[in-house]
């Protein structure tokens, strides 16, 4: 028998510290115990993000007010402006529960893979891996489909303004796609050199979204004359669609909202990169995306009633309807300007916020071996503190997809807009494994953003909201439906499971691994 002095046990904990590379803080506020990772820890990131830093990461790379201004021609047919207003309402109920949802998975579990780590550990132990898997490749897809579409819309909106002030410029295809790659080198600038200015830089977007809001809003309302009547913005329904029911209309309404009120785990993927995120995380995400939701309302509010001339949004400049609504509603050339810089402006920040939460995530996911050259895209140039790796993949593959549109502008369409079906379908995955785990978050766990006993009923709703949304998502607006009109966010999501499908027999099987701190000191 030996036995152990307290030099040696203190010898000992310091082993086990320094092989998890992980160490215990404590919040003096909330007298939380919570894990984070040492410096020494190679895919460490510094802290330099607080509560607001994320905010304008999460409220750049969504931007409700604004985004669903570029909507309007498309719900001007499709249902005219009291299905733009009534499903919003609709659709933003159940991205609430969504985003409420998931609050209280991240203030149990926070962790910069978010649906990767959370169904590795809700899914059951004979499947959990295959799971985890599937939810990471999908996860990953949805955010490069999103940098790929922010980067697109940024260049949709500077050619928009160019069309603005040189009515007669003729665009060409690599105009679109150098402006477009323009976006991307600087997201991807900024990330890599720029990471400690990216909070001071997340904190600008929100200002400039929420001044861009403010001041668009605020010219609408004093500029647009004569201003639409009430039975225009919440009665008269138009439906030049093809398609016979009003009903199927009405569903098919629901882009703008799931577009606009969306990428409800991008806080999550800074977890590594704030205090406590146990309780920030949660803050972050239900804060924001009610106040976003809430905003939401009073845009559309405002887009309804100062629409002068709805047919014209059927044909905008620069194919940017709400730059139509600038030049249609407030009769002056220099507002229109000042009010389309700042909304360039602002996708411009809001893109460097996505590359941010992507690049967070795939380094998550190439830690985990989920992908090829795992320890080159999962690591942390710790002179930069930037995920380096990550982000040149996710900007080199955003930048591949983009040449699709030398191809078929209708392929880089769908591939940019199937983004939302492949976060849905993404999300699916866990929520259904915590939905049928008997004991949730374990035995005695209370979590710090409790839903209480509204949290199964809540979870339940969110997975038929995944599976209803999904599918209509993927109904085409126009009937008959034609090679320019079809609506192939189908083949987009086939052609990424079979994109996962292929990585995983070739790659991922052997390789793929997810384990939780407890199980790792187990190990060591």
């Amino acid at each position: 028998m030996s036995s152990s002095s307290p030099a040696s046990e203190h010898q000992q904990r310091s082993m086990k510290e320094s092989s998890s590379r992980v160490m215990q803080l404590v919040d003096s506020e909330a007298g939380e115990v919570f894990d984070v990772k040492t410096p020494e820890h190679e895919g460490a990131l510094e802290k330099n993000f607080d509560i607001w830093g994320v905010v304008g990461i999460v409220y750049g790379s969504i931007g409700t007010p604004l985004t669903l201004g570029t909507y309007l021609s498309t719900v001007i047919g499709v249902g005219g402006a009291p299905f733009f207003f009534y499903a919003y309402l609709f659709a933003g109920f159940f991205c609430l529960l969504t985003a409420y949802s998931m609050s209280e998975m991240a203030s149990v579990h926070p962790h910069s893979s978010a649906l990767v780590y959370w169904t590795h550990l809700f899914a059951p132990q004979s499947c959990s891996r295959i799971l985890s898997y599937l939810s990471g490749i999908l996860s990953c897809a949805c955010w490069i489909f999103g940098a790929t579409a922010t980067g697109f819309f940024v260049s949709d909106l500077v050619l928009g303004l160019v069309y603005m002030r040189h009515p007669d410029y003729v665009s060409q295809t690599y105009h679109y796609y150098l402006v477009f790659l323009a976006n991307v080198v600087l997201s991807a600038v900024v990330n890599i050199f720029g990471t400690r200015l990216i909070p001071l830089i997340a904190r600008a977007v929100t200002y400039i979204f929420n001044i861009g809001t403010i001041f668009t809003l605020i010219a609408l309302l004093a500029r647009a004359h004569p201003k639409q009547t009430a039975a225009f913005a919440f009665k008269e329904v138009t439906n030049i669609t093809g398609w016979s029911s009003n009903g199927v209309v009405f569903f098919i309404s629901i882009l703008p909202t799931t577009a606009s009120v969306a990428l409800f785990d991008g806080a999550c993927h800074m977890t590594d990169e704030i205090p406590n995120p146990k309780k920030n995380i949660p803050i972050v995400i239900t804060y924001g995306y009610s106040a976003a939701y809430l905003i939401g309302i009073v845009a559309v509010l405002v887009y309804n009633f100062c629409i002068v001339n709805p047919d014209n949004l059927l044909d905008p400049v620069g194919g940017i309807p709400l730059f139509q609504l600038y030049v249609d509603s407030l009769h002056n050339k220099g507002l229109s300007i000042v009010s389309a810089l700042l909304v360039i402006v602002a996708f411009i920040f809001g893109s460097i916020g996505v590359v941010t939460s992507a690049s967070r995530l795939v380094m998550a996911f190439a830690e985990f071996k989920g992908i090829p050259f795992g320890k080159a895209v999962g690591s942390v140039n710790t002179k930069l503190n930037a995920p380096v790796g990550a982000i040149v993949f996710v900007s080199f593959v955003s930048a591949l997809i983009g040449l699709l549109i030398f191809a078929s502008t209708t392929a880089l369409n769908a591939v940019s807009g199937s983004y939302i079906s492949t976060m849905y379908v993404a999300y699916l995955i866990p929520f259904v494994a915590l939905v049928f785990k008997k004991d949730r978050y374990g035995e005695g766990v209370i979590p710090l953003f409790n839903l209480g006993r509204w949290g199964k009923p809540m979870n339940m709703i969110c997975i038929f909201w995944f599976l209803f949304a999904s599918a209509w998502l993927c109904v085409p607006s126009y009937v008959p439906v034609t090679a320019d009109t079809m609506n192939y966010t189908v083949v987009v999501l086939s052609a990424t499971i079979f994109v996962a499908v292929v990585n995983w027999f070739g790659y991922a099987r052997k390789n793929f691994s997810v384990e939780t701190i407890e199980e790792f000191e187990e190990k060591t």
